[in-house]
C-alpha cells in the first residue's frame, strides 16, 4: 500500500488517452485583470460549446487550459460584478496563445458602477467559493482589509460555523464546527504551521498580523492531496504574490486601550512589491510592528456542593471569591518575503514567513475563603516570546499537457518563558466579621474582609522557566495528467506524494520554596539573603511581611459584576518582587514535580495520493480519490517518583514509546451544476486526529506524598473520522450568494483525560502500576463514538443595482446550527461501614461514562455585518453572536459549567483622499462585551473576564 505510486500502466493508459494522437490541440494563457489595473483571482474563463472546458484565475489573475481543438475558439471571461467578456481567439498546436483581459463594471440603468472595497471583496470571495472543488468557505483579501480584524483568527471567525477562543480579549484559535483548535490544520500556502502551544497541537493565530495575507481558505471537506489531520477542517493562509505594477502600501496606527485608559497602542505596517525582468521575477515584501495593551480584570466565584433534596437537586455554596487584575502588553514582529520566477513553462517560487511576539505580564490576585479562613495575596510576573518561522521553495513545470510541483518547506515554532515568578503572601488573623455567611454568594465576602496588611506574611515563591520547540520538514511531489476520452468526458489525474518529519522538545524546569510560613532557619536565612531592609511581622520577627512589597498608596482598579469599581486592596510592586527573586535564587529549592512535562517527540509522516476529477459537459464533474498515511512516531519522556519535600528523594527513569500505523482514507466529492445559477455539492472525506502530545508520550508522575499517579497513556490510539457534506449554492444577479446545507462527523477513538483509581492489585497490575495499588490514576482514555453534526447557512449580498443611497449598502450574514454527542468520564467513591466493632471501612470506587455535548461547541454561531459604500467613504459594523456552551462537565450534572452567550460588536470606517491617501478608525468591542462562565444557572458565576472596548485610529497610503 506504501507504494501506491507505483502504477505505471495506469499514467500510461491516461498519457495515451490525454495525447494529440486523437487531434490536434493547443493552449490558452493568459492574465485577467480588473478595471484598475489589479489582477482577477477567482475569474471564470472557460471555451464556449457543446463540451465546454474552463479554469479560474488564480491568485496573480493568471489562468491556462490545456487540450483545446486547433480551430477558432470562443472565450468567455466572468467575475462577479464586473461585466461577462467574450472574445474570439485562433488555436495553434504550437506556442500558447496568450491574452491579456480587462474586465469592466457593470452598469445599472445606464450607469456605470465603482466597484468598491466591501463589494470587490465579497465578489472576489464568491468567485472563489463557487470554483472550489470542496466544500470552502473564503475571505478574500480585499475583505481582510476591510475588517477591523487584529489578527488571523478574527478575519477566519467571520465565517459559517466558526467559533472563536480568545486570549487578552483578541483572537487566538479557531474553532470549526465545535470542534477543539487541536482538530484544525493550519497551512501557509498550503505549507502546515507547527504547533506553538505547550499542551496539544493547536496553533496561534494571533501572530499573523492579516496584512501579510491575499486571502484565508477553510477546507470543511478535505480533498486526497490535503494533509489528512484534519478532523476540524483545513485553514490555508494565502500569502500575496507580485503584481505586474509597482504597489506600495504604508500604514500607521494609533490606538487606546479604554479599560485602561492606555493611549500607547500602535501599529506599523510597510509593503512593497514590483515585477521585474520583463515580468518574469515577482518581489513582495511585507513588515508589520505592534504593540497592543491586552490588559483585564478577571473576577472568579467559586462554588461547593451542599446537600441534595429529595427531587435529586444538590445545593450550591458560595466556597471563595478570587479577584485578578492582569496587567499585559504584546508587542509583534511580522515579515515575509514572496519571490516568483517564471521560464518557459517553469515556475519557481520561493517564500518566508517570521511572525515574533513577546509578552509580559503582571498579575495580582486576591482570594478570599472565608472556610480557612484566610485571604492570600499572589502576585505574578511572566516575560513569554513565541516565535514562528517558516520557508518554503516551490516548483511547477508544465511537461506537455502534463503538470509537475514540488515542494521543500521547514516550519519551526519556538516558545520561551525565561521568567516565571510568583510570590504568595497569607493573612489568616480574624480577617472576616462574624456576621459573614460563609454559604453565601462569594460576592459578599470582599464586604466583610478586613485584611491587616502587617499580618500578611510571606508564605511561598516559585520561580520556573520553559520552552517548546516544534519543528516540521516537508517534502512533497505532485503530478497531474489531463485528459480527454471524447467530447464529452474530459478530467485529470492528479497523484502524488509527502513526508513531513516533526520534532518536538517541551523543557520545564522549576524551583521554589513553600515553607516562608514556619519562620525559623528558613526565615532567617531569606531575611540574611535580602539585599534590602525588610518589614517583619511584629509578632514574629522571622516571617517577612506584605509591607516590605507594596506602596500603601497604590490603588488597583477593579470592576465587580455590577460594573462597579470596588479597586483592590493592595498592589506589589514588580521591581521588589524581581529582586526578591534575584537575592534568593540560590536558597530556592529544585521543584522534581516540574518533569513530568518534558518529553521529546519525532513523529513521520509518509503520504501517497490519488485523486481522479470527472467532467461530464458542463454540469457534473466527480472527483474520488484515495489517500494512505503511514506514521512511523517516536516518543521519549521518562518516570518520575516524589517523595520528601519537592520530591527530592525521587528518581527519574528514562522511556521511550514507538508508534506505527497506516490509514486508507477514501474521499468522494460531487458537483452537479442544476441550473446556470444553482449548484449542488456533496462530499465524503476521512480524516485523522492524532492525540496531543501530554497525552500520549510515556511520562508518569508517582506521587508517594499524596498518593497520586499523573501519566500519558502511549497505547492511546488515533481517531478516525469519517465526514460527510451536502451543500446548495446559488448566485443569481441581484439577490447575491446563497449557500445552505448540512454536515455529520463520526469520530471514533476521540481522546479525553480520563480518572480511576487502583483499589486493588487486580486493577493495580491491569494499568501497569503493580506496586502502586490504592493510588488516584490520573491518564487518558478512548472514547466511544463521537458525532457532530449541523446546519450552516450564508448569505452575501450587495446593492449596487439600486439607486443613491441603497446602493452603497454591502451585506454578509452566516449561521450554524452545531449538535454533538459524547463522552465524558467521571470516578466517584463511597465509603461504607463494613465492620462496627472494631471499625472497619472499604471505600468503593466506581467509574462512570456520560453522554454529552462536545466541550467548547456552542450551539449557535451567528456573524453578520452591514457595510456602506459612497464615492470616497466606506463605513462597516459587524457582529457575532455564540451560544451558550458546555466547557466542562462533572459527576453531578448540577456542577456542570457552562460559558454564556455572547454579542460582540465591532464597526470601521474609512475616507480615501486623492488617488493614494486614506484615513480610517476602527472599533473593536463597542459594547465591552465580557467572557462570561457559570455553573449550572447563571445565577452561579464562575468567572467574569473584562478586556473593554478598544479602538484605533491611523492612515494608510497606497501606490497600487
Amino acid at each position: 500500500m506504501r507504494r501506491l505510486l507505483s502504477f505505471p500502466l495506469l499514467l500510461l493508459l491516461i498519457n495515451f488517452f490525454s495525447n494529440e494522437s486523437f487531434a490536434q490541440t493547443g493552449s490558452l494563457k493568459g492574465i485577467v485583470y480588473e478595471s484598475e489595473g489589479l489582477p482577477s483571482i477567482g475569474a471564470s474563463v472557460y471555451i464556449e460549446g457543446d463540451h465546454p472546458v474552463g479554469t479560474v484565475t488564480g491568485i496573480d489573475g493568471t489562468f491556462e487550459i490545456n487540450n483545446i481543438p486547433v480551430d477558432s475558439q470562443t472565450v468567455v471571461f466572468s467575475f462577479i460584478g464586473f461585466k461577462p467578456l467574450e472574445k474570439v481567439f485562433w488555436i495553434t498546436s504550437g506556442q500558447p496563445t496568450f491574452v491579456k483581459i480587462t474586465l469592466e463594471p457593470i452598469a445599472y440603468q445606464g450607469k456605470e458602477v465603482v466597484v468598491t472595497g466591501q463589494a470587490l471583496g465579497q465578489a472576489r470571495a464568491i468567485n472563489q467559493q463557487l470554483n472550489a472543488e470542496s466544500i470552502a468557505n473564503i475571505v478574500s483579501a480585499a475583505r481582510i482589509q476591510e475588517l477591523p480584524d487584529v489578527n488571523a483568527a478574527e478575519a477566519i471567525s467571520r465565517l459559517p460555523g466558526i467559533a472563536i477562543n480568545r486570549s487578552g480579549g483578541e483572537g487566538q484559535k479557531v474553532v470549526i464546527r465545535g470542534m477543539a483548535p487541536k482538530f484544525a490544520a493550519i497551512t501557509v500556502n498550503g505549507i502546515r504551521l507547527p504547533s506553538n502551544s505547550g499542551s496539544d497541537r493547536s496553533v496561534d493565530l494571533s501572530l499573523i498580523s492579516p496584512e501579510l495575507l491575499d486571502g484565508i481558505e477553510v477546507f470543511k471537506s478535505p480533498l486526497p492531496d490535503m494533509d489528512a489531520e484534519s478532523v476540524g477542517g483545513t485553514v490555508n493562509l494565502r500569502l500575496s504574490k507580485a503584481p505586474k505594477k509597482f504597489k506600495l502600501m504604508a500604514k500607521q496606527l494609533g490606538g487606546y486601550n479604554a479599560l485602561n485608559k492606555d493611549f500607547k497602542d500602535y501599529k506599523s505596517v510597510l509593503q512593497v512589491s514590483k515585477r521585474f525582468w520583463e515580468n518574469q521575477l515577482g518581489v513582495i515584501f511585507q513588515a508589520s510592528m505592534e504593540r497592543f495593551n491586552r490588559s483585564g480584570d478577571f473576577l472568579t466565584n467559586k462554588w461547593r456542593s451542599g446537600p441534595t433534596d429529595s427531587t435529586g437537586t444538590t445545593s450550591i455554596f458560595g466556597d471563595a471569591l478570587k479577584l485578578e487584575d492582569r496587567t499585559e502588553s504584546r508587542k509583534r514582529q511580522n515579515a515575509s518575503l514572496a519571490l516568483d520566477y517564471s521560464i518557459g513553462k517553469n515556475n519557481f517560487s520561493f517564500f518566508g514567513l517570521y511572525s515574533g511576539t513577546s509578552r509580559n505580564r503582571s498579575t495580582l490576585q486576591e482570594n478570599y475563603q472565608p472556610s480557612e479562613p484566610a485571604i492570600t495575596f499572589i502576585g505574578t510576573n511572566i516575560e513569554n516570546t513565541l516565535k514562528l518561522t517558516s520557508l518554503a521553495l516551490q516548483g511547477e513545470h508544465q511537461l506537455g499537457k502534463t503538470a509537475l510541483d514540488w515542494t521543500l518547506a521547514t516550519s519551526e515554532s519556538n516558545g520561551q518563558t525565561p521568567y516565571s515568578f510568583a510570590m504568595r503572601f497569607e493573612d489568616n488573623s480574624n480577617v472576616f466579621s462574624n456576621s459573614l455567611d460563609a454559604n453565601g454568594h462569594p460576592r459578599t465576602y470582599y464586604e466583610s474582609a478586613t485584611p491587616k496588611f502587617q499580618d500578611t506574611y510571606l508564605r511561598s515563591a516559585r520561580f520556573s522557566t520553559s520552552s517548546t520547540n516544534e519543528k516540521i520538514n516537508t517534502v512533497a511531489l505532485n503530478y497531474k495528467i489531463p485528459f480527454s476520452l471524447n467530447n464529452h468526458f474530459k478530467g485529470y489525474v492528479k497523484v502524488g506524494g509527502k513526508m513531513a518529519l516533526t520534532s518536538r522538545m517541551r523543557i520545564k524546569n522549576r524551583t521554589a520554596e513553600d515553607f516562608y510560613y514556619l519562620g525559623g532557619q528558613i526565615g532567617r536565612d531569606a531575611i540574611a539573603a535580602s539585599s534590602r531592609p525588610l518589614v517583619l511581622l511584629p509578632s514574629n520577627d522571622e516571617l517577612i511581611s506584605i509591607l516590605s512589597f507594596i506602596n500603601p498608596d497604590d490603588k488597583l482598579d477593579f470592576y465587580n459584576e455590577a460594573n462597579k469599581n470596588i479597586g483592590l486592596k493592595l498592589s506589589l510592586k514588580e521591581d521588589l518582587m524581581r529582586q526578591w527573586h534575584d537575592d534568593q535564587k540560590d536558597l530556592l529549592s529544585n521543584d522534581r514535580t516540574a518533569i513530568v512535562d518534558n518529553y521529546d517527540i519525532n513523529e513521520l509522516v509518509s503520504a501517497t495520493y490519488i485523486m481522479i476529477k470527472l467532467k461530464f459537459g458542463k454540469k457534473i464533474s466527480i472527483l474520488p480519490g484515495l489517500r494512505y498515511e503511514y506514521s512511523d512516531n517516536t516518543y521519549q519522556s521518562g518516570t518520575s517518583t516524589l517523595s520528601g519535600r519537592y520530591g527530592v528523594n525521587g528518581t527519574y527513569v528514562k522511556k521511550e514509546s514507538t508508534q506505527k500505523y497506516g490509514e486508507l482514507l477514501p474521499h468522494l466529492h460531487l458537483k452537479y451544476q442544476v441550473l446556470n445559477w444553482l449548484d449542488l455539492r456533496a462530499s465524503y472525506a476521512t480524516t485523522l486526529a492524532r492525540p496531543d502530545f501530554t497525552y500520549v508520550t510515556p511520562r508518569s508522575q508517582i506521587d508517594n506524598n499524596s498518593l497520586v499517579i499523573r501519566a500519558g497513556n502511549p497505547d492511546l490510539k488515533h481517531a478516525k473520522a469519517q465526514n460527510y457534506d451536502f451543500f446548495l449554492t446559488a448566485y443569481k444577479g441581484n439577490y447575491g450568494l446563497v449557500s445552505a446545507g448540512f454536515f455529520y462527523k463520526e469520530v471514533d477513538n476521540i481522546f479525553f483525560p480520563w480518572l480511576t483509581n487502583l483499589y486493588d492489585q487486580k486493577t493495580a497490575d491491569a494499568f501497569g502500576f503493580p506496586n502502586y495499588k490504592g493510588y488516584e490514576l490520573r491518564s487518558y482514555i478512548n472514547a466511544g463514538k463521537t458525532t457532530i453534526k449541523g446546519f450552516e447557512f450564508d448569505w452575501q449580498t450587495n446593492l449596487r443595482f439600486l439607486d443613491n443611497p441603497l446602493k452603497g449598502l454591502v451585506f454578509n450574514i452566516n449561521y450554524a446550527r452545531l449538535y454533538s454527542e459524547t463522552e465524558s468520564f467521571f470516578l466517584t467513591s463511597e465509603t461504607k461501614l463494613i465492620i462496627p466493632i472494631p471499625p472497619i471501612f472499604e471505600t468503593i470506587y466506581t467509574n462512570h461514562i456520560r453522554k454529552v455535548k462536545m466541550p467548547s461547541q456552542p450551539p449557535h454561531v451567528l456573524n453578520t455585518s452591514i457595510g456602506y459604500d459612497i464615492k470616497k467613504f466606506s463605513a462597516r459594523i459587524s457582529g457575532t453572536y455564540q451560544g451558550t456552551r458546555a466547557s466542562g462537565y462533572s459527576s453531578n450534572k448540577d456542577f456542570d459549567r457552562f460559558t454564556k452567550s455572547f454579542w460582540r460588536w465591532d464597526a470601521s470606517i474609512k475616507q480615501r483622499f486623492g488617488r493614494n491617501w486614506s484615513a480610517f478608525i476602527n472599533i473593536n468591542n463597542i459594547s465591552n462585551q465580557q467572557d462570561i462562565s457559570f455553573t449550572r444557572e447563571e445565577q452561579y458565576i464562575n468567572t467574569i473576564q473584562t478586556y473593554g472596548t478598544t479602538g484605533t485610529i491611523g492612515l494608510q497610503y497606497r501606490i497600487k
